[in-house]
């Protein structure tokens, strides 16, 4: 009976990480980790609800996204792991070089469709085009390393940035369009075009690598590199 149920677990993909919460992992995503979610990349969060990475992810593709959500109200714990893609990176911000330029392929998406209530958590996002990109309202980014990607963290609409990393990625950090983010505890450094550019973030206890530029990021710092208060960017 257990091999039996085994089997029906490894060919099926759908297995909980623990009561109530979706895992994903590179196992269940060949075969699709949920009702909803088809083989392969990406991993497609269609329902609402708790999802978990159980292991990292490493993924060789340019052009596929590794996990979209199209579903509002869902939280994805990335539990520690990672989700990496196939873009590295060497240097520091103007000397920043890094490869596969023309990837489109995402870490965490919401495929440029608005969603709500989303939560993206706990790990490392590395070597996309955008590692993490979530549009729509009540987003939530936090306790996340986005490095090495084109853009690090992209939110286009109404969210919070809190105890994230962005590091050496070759665009900007954390960016926005015509969006309202409140970045908290976070860190912008080493990113070649710079750490910020949103047109409606406010900065609260922040520390930014300038990398030379003084415009497009948070106007005012406390010895050139501190997003001090309140602040709002331009």
């Amino acid at each position: 009976m257990k091999k039996i149920i085994l089997l029906c677990l490894l060919t099926t993909g759908f297995v909980q990480a623990t009561d109530g919460v979706f895992a994903i992992n590179d196992v269940c995503a060949v075969f699709g980790c949920f009702p909803g979610d088809t083989a392969g990349y990406p991993v497609t969060i269609t329902n609402a609800g708790s999802y978990q990475l159980t292991g990292t992810i490493v993924s060789a593709s340019t052009t596929d996204d590794v996990i979209q959500i199209n579903a509002n109200n869902v939280t994805l714990d990335l539990n520690g792991f990672s989700i990496i893609g196939p873009r590295a990176c060497s240097g520091f911000n103007d000397t920043l070089v890094c490869s596969e330029g023309a990837m489109t392929a995402d870490g965490i998406t919401t495929n440029a469709v608005e969603r709500f209530n989303l939560v993206v958590k706990n790990g490392i996002v590395k070597g996309f085009d955008l590692g993490v990109n979530l549009r729509g309202r009540n987003l939530s980014v936090n306790h996340v390393t986005a490095e090495e990607n084109s853009f690090g963290i992209t939110l286009n609409g109404t969210g919070l940035i809190s105890d994230c990393i962005t590091n050496r990625n070759s665009s900007v950090g954390i960016s926005g369009a015509l969006s309202t983010i409140l970045i908290s505890n976070s860190m912008a450094m080493g990113n070649r075009s710079g750490p910020v550019f949103s047109a409606g973030a406010v900065c609260s206890n922040v520390l930014f690598n300038l990398n030379g530029n003084s415009t497009n990021f948070c106007a005012k710092y406390t010895n050139g590199s501190i997003c001090e208060g309140l602040v709002a960017c331009p």
